[in-house]
């Protein structure tokens, strides 16, 4: 099965392509260090120093007294300089922008996916095995067919959940469409009923509002704040809407395979401590399956030394991870996938190419 692009992402294609060339070597915004910084508390302060001229506005500002805040980022120092010493890892962490705030501050903050099981009963077999592809690439990245927009940030709100189902809603438009808009994170945090800052389901906005309501361009609805507000849809405003939404075979990641070679997918993981100080490499835990944190698969692939990876976007800023993103080992023994990802995936149907006139005549990238 051939899926292209339409001419008209062309170019935003080929620049998706080139930043992610240079995806793999982004770890500037992780502040290097070695033993004799963690050697003394002068020098563990120093460290913090230098570390908080990289990330001054670091969201953990307000978490508490610059002592806290020290104290968070000793033990994550400590952390991260044990595991540099780790033989065989197939991944780095680092003193990133989250490297002053503790396991569970993090959590509170930057994760909040619920899983809805009553959701995925509602959708239909017929919904469910929608397509089987058959054969697929051995590697796939949609982000090379002008088809996933550019990393955003949740900033301090659990709404992992309404990044992970904009993100699907807008790559599964621009697949049939060829057009590639911008959603707004806002108006689904505000208005679909799906959640707020303390966590929410991805799965209620891509059944339900997305297609009886639809997710308005981004800039028709009022900027990302990173709280919750009253709804503010005006009657008119252009939006995007979906005819349905489909679940991925539950733990089984040939499936999951198969669907996001269809399309990027909303999927579901445990997010822990090395999760948060993830700084490029395939991750391979450890790590459990007790799902807190949505995120999109928009591809798979396979490194050099044949290590099977997903390509996962989050929505922390492109100071984490690989410019925002992160490889997931891929086709583990665990039936549920690595962080449980093959646990708790939906995507959207678009059937049509045909789109709001008003959105047509309106709208630009």
């Amino acid at each position: 099965m051939e899926m292209k692009i339409p001419l008209a992402v062309g170019l935003l294609a080929l620049l998706v392509a080139a930043m992610a060339v240079t995806t793999a070597a982004h770890d500037d915004d992780d502040v290097p260090f070695t033993d004799e910084d963690l050697e003394s508390e002068q020098s563990m302060w120093n460290l913090y120093e230098r570390w908080r001229a990289v990330h001054a506005s670091s969201s953990s500002s307000h978490l508490g007294d610059i002592e806290s805040r020290f104290e968070a980022f000793k033990a994550n120092a400590r952390y991260v300089s044990e595991f540099k010493k780790k033989e065989g890892m197939t991944y780095k962490l680092g003193l990133n922008k989250f490297a002053d705030m503790t396991l569970q501050e993090f959590v509170a903050m930057y994760a909040g996916a619920k899983v809805d099981t009553g959701a995925f009963a509602s959708i239909s077999e017929a919904e469910e095995e929608e397509e089987v592809v058959g054969d697929v690439p051995t590697a796939w990245d949609w982000r090379q067919h002008g088809a996933v927009t550019p990393v955003k940030d949740q900033g301090g709100c659990g709404s992992c959940w309404a990044f992970s189902a904009v993100g699907v809603v807008e790559s599964a438009y621009a697949i049939v469409t060829g057009k590639l808009y911008t959603l707004s994170e806002q108006q689904v945090l505000d208005c679909s009923g799906a959640g707020d800052c303390s966590g929410g389901y991805p799965s209620k906005v891509l059944t339900d509002f997305a297609v009886k309501k639809g997710i308005a361009l981004s800039q028709y609805y009022p900027a990302y704040s990173a709280t919750k507000q009253a709804c503010r849809t005006a009657a008119g405003t252009p939006v995007v809407k979906m005819d349905g939404a489909a679940s991925v075979a539950y733990a089984n990641e040939a499936a999951l395979k198969q669907s996001v070679y269809k399309q990027p997918v909303s999927v579901a993981i445990e997010a822990n401590s090395n999760f948060q100080l993830y700084s490029k490499g395939v991750f391979n835990g450890p790590c459990g399956t007790s799902l807190n944190h949505a995120v999109i698969a928009v591809g798979y692939g396979v490194t050099t030394d044949n290590i099977n990876y997903w390509i996962v976007k989050n929505s922390w800023g492109t100071r984490w991870g690989e410019s925002g993103y992160i490889r997931m080992k891929r086709d583990i023994a665990a039936k549920e996938g690595l962080c449980g990802i093959a646990m708790s995936a939906i995507y959207p149907i678009k059937k049509t190419a045909a789109i709001s006139s008003m959105v047509d005549a309106v709208a630009s990238y």
